[in-house]
């Protein structure tokens, strides 16, 4: 036999022998099963739960929702704050009602000073006027008069236009001087008959040792100086 001859007849000999081996342990195939599905399962495990995704998503859309509709309430709330604090300085934060005044009498020894505060529009005048305040002293004439034998001169007569956004009210102020002060008994509101617009006057007078009050309407114009 060449030496050919015996390499192949060597080669047949070892392919029978590894023949033989499988057939003998057919547990060899499970065993490899078995490894390849213990390699798999660290990978399994390692997943995550792909259910679990939407709902992690889920809330952080509500989470965004609600804070944008903190943050919508928050604007709303500044807003309207806002709009409050427009309308208050618009109004100036005083009364401004058509038809009522103010008015204050003082006594400082023969002297008497009347003040009457009222809106434009009392004298039948717009509270859109350009006019300057001298112009509208001529109103404090006849919208007053001292009652009583006090013999009092006029001293001097001023007025003030005082605006406040689309609102304006006048002041007319009146010094009176009284040589027998004494003998005033009060005062008399005579202009609810010249200007129809006046209904109601919020009245005082201050003397140097009693004080009076009165609201003072078309059939009740008399502010009294003593009780």
């Amino acid at each position: 036999m060449n030496k050919t001859s015996g390499r192949g007849a060597g080669l047949l000999c070892v392919g029978g022998l590894l023949a033989l081996l499988a057939a003998c342990n057919p547990s060899s195939e499970h065993i490899s099963q078995e490894a390849s599905s213990a390699e798999m399962a660290p990978m399994t495990a390692e997943m995550p739960d792909a259910r679990g995704a939407p709902s992690a998503m889920e809330d952080a859309i509500h989470d965004e929702t609600a804070d944008m509709h903190d943050t919508h309430s928050e604007d709303h709330s500044e807003e309207h704050s806002d709009a409050e604090a427009e309308h208050h300085d618009h109004a100036g934060g005083e009364a401004h009602v058509h038809g009522t005044a103010e008015l204050a009498v003082t006594q400082e020894d023969n002297f008497i000073t009347i003040n009457v505060d009222a809106p434009l529009a009392n004298f039948g005048l717009s509270e859109a006027t350009k006019k300057k305040d001298t112009d509208f002293e001529q109103y404090a004439e006849g919208l007053t008069e001292l009652m009583g034998d006090a013999r009092c001169d006029l001293v001097e007569r001023s007025a003030a236009i005082r605006r406040n956004g689309d609102h304006a009210a006048l002041t007319l102020s009146i010094v009176w001087d009284c040589r027998r002060p004494s003998r005033l008994d009060g005062l008399m509101f005579t202009g609810f008959d010249l200007y129809p617009g006046f209904e109601k006057v919020s009245s005082v007078f201050l003397g140097a040792d009693k004080q009076t009050s009165a609201t003072l309407t078309p059939a009740s114009p008399f502010l009294p100086f003593s009780q």
